[in-house]
């Protein structure tokens, strides 16, 4: 069943801090802001007992704030149940007259260890390296080239291995050219096999969660980050109706 739990209305300015759309069928969410994706994952997190890999793909760690860890004072547990408590959370910085969003795009890996660290067995990195690396030692890394086979082999989830979390954000397929400008990194042939890896691993059971972020402010454009998007998901039967809510 699918749902829009964010109405998708406008192309908004995304950013850190500011949903335009979260979208979910299933194991898979597709949403604009990265930030969205750590309430998702919480949705599976807190449904048994059974830890998780978990498996961030970027261009960026995420993982800011890693020292000052605000959420160890100001997370309340009904961040993880109301998507609209989760969105609206605040902190405030005395000193600097300051109300901050407490969940931000570049910080939900840095959260997720913080409030879930007990819960995640392997942490494994698909990056360009942007970004402060959180403060894992045991993470392990992934090459691009990799990345589909270790879609392609990983253990279903009623098996021995670890439910998978799948953390894909747009922009990763695109880097920056000299004049500023964002375009695409990898093939279409490679994003088309990367995402027939994900419609196999989430129809035959693989993978727990899926999260798909498109990003628009860091991949350049919401023109470029849905064309990416679309790409990735092309064989999923789903995508009719995900792409007929766009406004």
């Amino acid at each position: 069943m699918d749902e829009w739990l964010i109405p998708w209305n406008d192309r908004g300015r995304s950013g850190p801090i500011h949903d335009s759309f979260l979208w979910h069928t299933d194991h898979l969410y597709v949403m604009d802001n990265h930030r969205l994706a750590l309430w998702c994952w919480w949705q599976h997190l807190n449904k048994g007992t059974r830890n998780m890999d978990f498996l961030h793909i970027d261009r960026h760690y995420d993982a800011l704030w890693d020292k000052a860890r605000p959420w160890l004072k100001h997370y309340k547990p009904i961040h993880r149940s109301s998507l609209k408590d989760f969105r609206e959370a605040t902190f405030r910085i005395e000193k600097d007259d300051l109300d901050l969003q407490l969940y931000r795009w570049d910080t939900i890996v840095s959260a997720l260890l913080t409030l879930d660290e007990d819960k995640i067995h392997d942490w494994i990195f698909a990056t360009a390296g942007e970004g402060m690396a959180p403060a894992i030692t045991t993470r392990k890394y992934r090459t691009p080239r990799e990345l589909p086979a270790m879609l392609r082999s990983t253990a279903p989830v009623n098996d021995e291995g670890y439910p998978l979390i799948v953390d894909i954000d747009i922009d990763y397929f695109t880097h920056l050219e000299d004049d500023g400008s964002y375009k695409q990194l990898f093939s279409d042939k490679y994003i088309h096999e990367l995402g027939t890896a994900l419609c196999e691993g989430l129809s035959d059971g693989r993978f727990e969660v899926v999260t798909i972020a498109l990003s628009p402010t860091t991949t350049g454009s919401w023109q470029l980050a849905e064309q990416l998007c679309w790409s990735l998901l092309d064989k999923f039967p789903c995508l009719p109706i995900l792409r007929a809510g766009a406004p």
